[in-house]
């Protein structure tokens, strides 16, 4: 970006020096001063012109990269870094305008023996399909991520756990009644899903991921396709 700037500052000084040459050298008279104008400005439009659609390809570039590392290659979700930012953010929200906020994590039940036995591209359309089960479950202001291999963590801001629950019931279910196959095999799954509550369960992003995994654990250990 700074060396985009440069680049555009250099041109318009470019320009700029050709029309002081150009006036320096027909200066003796009005005729060839008008054109050392006119040619200096066609320069300067060229330039500037020209800098533009370098600017602009350089922006598409910038954005695509902030896209890429924002989201999740496989899923479409966003990354488990971004999600940190996100939540850090939000938690600052909700402080200041005194919200609740409820944060889940979800965990696909015994995923392991969807790769040891059907392979591990089945398992990548297993956490594919199930992350737009999840997308697809949630407001649009909502923000769901892939936290790491078959877990996710949704953030639902302004909302309470009570308030949440037929979200969460209809993920569960959903999940339960998707039918997951690339046409040759087909599976079905379950997930487990932990909440936590801001501030009631932690007012800090460490407290309530700790607080909302640990939930998530017990739900697995009673045999998961639940939520607590």
């Amino acid at each position: 970006m700074k060396n985009s700037l440069k680049y555009i500052i250099s041109i318009i000084f470019f320009s700029l020096f050709v029309i002081i040459l150009l006036k320096m050298s027909y200066i003796t008279e009005r005729k060839n001063l008008l054109i050392a104008n006119t040619v200096g400005l066609c320069f300067s439009g060229i330039g500037i012109f020209y800098s533009y659609l370098i600017w602009n390809k350089i922006m598409k570039k910038y954005h695509l990269l902030m896209k890429n590392s924002m989201l999740d290659g496989m899923t479409g979700l966003y990354t488990h870094k971004f999600f940190m930012e996100r939540l850090d953010g939000e938690l600052g929200r909700a402080e200041r305008h005194n919200e609740n906020l409820t944060l889940l994590f979800l965990d696909l039940d015994k995923f392991k023996r969807i790769n040891d036995t059907y392979g591990h591209l089945f398992g990548d359309m297993v956490i594919k399909d199930t992350s737009n089960i999840i997308k697809n479950n949630v407001r649009t202001h909502d923000v769901v991520a892939r936290y790491g291999g078959e877990e996710y963590a949704v953030i639902l801001v302004n909302s309470n756990k009570e308030e949440c629950m037929k979200t969460v019931k209809r993920i569960r279910e959903n999940v339960e009644n998707h039918i997951f196959t690339n046409n040759e095999e087909s599976e079905r799954m379950t997930i487990s899903i932990g909440m936590a509550q801001y501030p009631e369960d932690s007012n800090e992003a460490k407290g309530l991921i700790k607080f909302a995994d640990e939930k998530m654990y017990e739900v697995k250990k009673l045999g998961g396709n639940m939520a607590k």
